[in-house]
């Protein structure tokens, strides 16, 4: 479970532009329209203004004759240090302080009504942008004028492309691909001087990993801890200049096995850190806890039987997995971006569930969940959002009805303004999810005794003897993808698909409980959440890091390596919840023999006091 400390290695945007592409440049010289000249702004430093100017030229001067000009251009850069410790069973494979820096820059030509984006199929735009270490203003504007070329050659094939799909197409008028920008904002900040004690750090990583010897049951695992400092800058030509300089740490465990049965069981926790830690006494305490509750757990897990058979009846969510499941659901169903337009219409099984049911009952009339980037020393909380937004409470929903949806300056159908809810990530993908989401209810919570009384009786009613409590959801941003192919449902009654189970118990009446693996969530619709049936007395916090955008989420499987430089922050606060409308479903596959040899810590005669 070596981690790649290569921050940028899954940006996936176009390759640089090159001056060796045969083409000549699109920026005619001199330009067609002229320049103004920007006034000169103190607070700017060289290179920031040398952006400025260039994406200014660019949009004055970037023209091919039969295609549509540009009315707007960006540019996001990004320059980090990256310490990355990897630790397994005492030694530290991993050691890594890098800086690292990237780029991106985005065209759309034609207008605000109808342009280049919104658009499945090529990259729309988008162009790779090289940046140096450290601020070169010569080289910003070089490189930025031929990603500029780079980006307005991709959007302009795309807009025709969409041309010739849109006159095809019998449907009404779509939604504008953009709206007009709010007032200008600049924002400056600057990454000061930190010390990270990386001596200190890897010294802790090898003793917490060393704990591994004593769970001979794991087969492998590791202990990370990454430390990522960034400034963010973001320039564009409707008058904006936005910076960040953000501190963001990660102490994880992560560790495999397999059952007796051969399932390739995986288990991992993280510490979500702001700022840059200490390998001090609190954070080791912590990191020890931590690494016995994953050995301790994934032992428990590959000893478990498994589920027997499908479910479909109630299911509580409690500890971390109510959160985790808003987390998964709410984040990127609640997202206002349209579907993509296709060669066959709109995409309508990529749009956001959400989206068709705005001033509709989502969830029970006693519940409301408000998303608040404002709320102070929260977790997620921010002041602007990528766009030059400035961030607001919101309302998702009052009383169980849907009254607003995550918007950028991308509209719908029904809605046209952003209310700031554009993130970008360190990995500059940019989109809409949560910032502190809370869900709170106005009927009366129960205990967690209560709660499974009521889940029993109910799973009673459905026909069952027992009934599951999910106490934690698979956390992607930290284990990646299954790695198991058994690990993927395929019936269900939508197309929501639901992390893994990572904790779950089938409850009996009398108290009986038993841990279980094996289970999965069949893929689900949104209308589960209309189907809450009591929540708990007390709310719990959770913060995590989700990825961007309608496709991320806590769902998303970034994996140890993408924690940091692929997601934001954000937290969810909410009591148990008990739901009805899901299934678990029972994984069926072919799994891999134990390996031939035994594991060395498994050896009965190992001489004593060796590993």
């Amino acid at each position: 479970m070596m981690s790649s400390p290569w921050l940028f290695a899954a940006l996936l945007l176009a390759p640089p532009a090159t001056a060796s592409s045969g083409a000549p440049p699109a920026v005619v010289a001199p330009a067609v329209a002229p320049v103004a000249t920007p006034k000169p702004d103190p607070e700017l430093d060289a290179e920031t203004v040398a952006l400025r100017d260039e994406l200014a030229r660019g949009l004055a001067g970037l023209r091919v004759p039969g295609a549509p000009a540009p009315y707007r251009a960006e540019v996001r850069t990004v320059r980090a240090q990256l310490l990355s410790l990897d630790g397994s069973y005492g030694g530290v494979i991993v050691n890594v302080l890098d800086r690292q820096s990237a780029g991106a820059v985005e065209v759309r030509v034609g207008s605000p009504a109808r342009d280049n984006t919104n658009f499945f199929g090529g990259d729309s735009g988008i162009a790779q942008l090289e940046v140096a270490l450290d601020p070169a203003p010569r080289f910003a504007a070089k490189k930025l004028w031929l990603s500029l070329d780079n980006a307005f050659r991709g959007a302009t094939k795309a807009w025709s492309i969409k041309q010739v799909v849109l006159k095809r197409l019998a449907t009404g008028e779509p939604a504008p691909d953009f709206t007009p920008p709010a007032a200008p904002v600049q924002m400056h900040a600057e990454l000061a001087p930190a010390t990270i004690d990386r001596d200190g750090l890897a010294s802790m990583v090898a003793s917490l990993s060393a704990r591994f010897s004593e769970h001979p049951g794991v087969d492998n695992g590791d202990v990370h801890v990454q430390i990522l400092r960034t400034q963010e800058t973001v320039v564009n030509t409707d008058g904006m200049v936005l910076q960040w300089a953000r501190d963001r740490a990660v102490l994880a465990v992560v560790a495999d096995t397999k059952a007796p049965d051969g399932m390739h069981l995986d288990h991992g926790y993280a510490i979500q850190l702001r700022g840059i830690p200490s390998a001090d006494d609190e954070l080791l305490a912590a990191g020890e806890k931590l690494v016995d509750q994953t050995l301790r757990e994934l032992e428990e897990m590959a000893a478990a039987p498994m589920i027997e058979e499908d479910y479909d009846g109630p299911l509580l969510f409690a500890g971390d997995a109510a959160a985790q499941l808003l987390g998964a659901t709410v984040a990127t169903e609640a997202v206002g971006t349209p579907a993509p337009l296709g060669e066959n219409g709109r995409m309508v099984d990529l749009e956001p569930a959400w989206q068709a049911k705005l001033g509709k009952q989502v969830m029970p009339n006693d519940i409301d969940l408000v998303d608040d980037p404002t709320l102070a020393g929260a977790f997620g909380s921010y002041q602007i959002d990528a766009e030059g937004v400035a961030a607001r409470r919101l309302v998702l929903v009052d009383d169980g009805r849907l009254d607003a949806l995550l918007m950028t300056r991308v509209p719908n159908a029904k809605v046209t303004g952003s209310n700031g809810r554009a993130r970008m990530s360190p990995a500059l993908e940019s989109g809409a999810t949560i910032s502190n989401l809370t869900l709170t209810s106005k009927r009366r919570g129960s205990t967690l005794a209560q709660l499974e009384r009521e889940l029993l009786s109910r799973a009673q009613e459905d026909g069952y003897e027992f009934a599951y409590v999910i106490e934690s959801l698979r956390d992607g941003a930290v284990l990646g993808p299954v790695p198991r192919e058994s690990a993927a449902a395929y019936a269900g009654t939508g197309n929501l698909n639901l992390p893994l189970p990572a904790r779950v118990f089938r409850i009996e009446p009398g108290g009986k409980r038993t841990l279980v693996r094996g289970a999965l969530l069949a893929p689900a619709s949104m209308r589960v959440l209309r189907r809450i049936r009591a929540v708990g007395n007390r709310a719990r916090t959770v913060p995590m890091r989700v990825a961007v955008g309608a496709y991320g989420g806590f769902g998303a499987d970034v994996g140890i390596d993408g924690a940091l430089s692929q997601t934001v922050d954000a937290q969810v606060t909410t009591p148990d919840l008990l739901v009805d409308g899901l299934e678990l479903l029972v994984e069926r596959g072919e799994h891999e023999k134990p390996p031939t040899l035994q594991h060395p810590l498994r050896r009965k005669d190992k001489p004593p006091g060796n590993p």
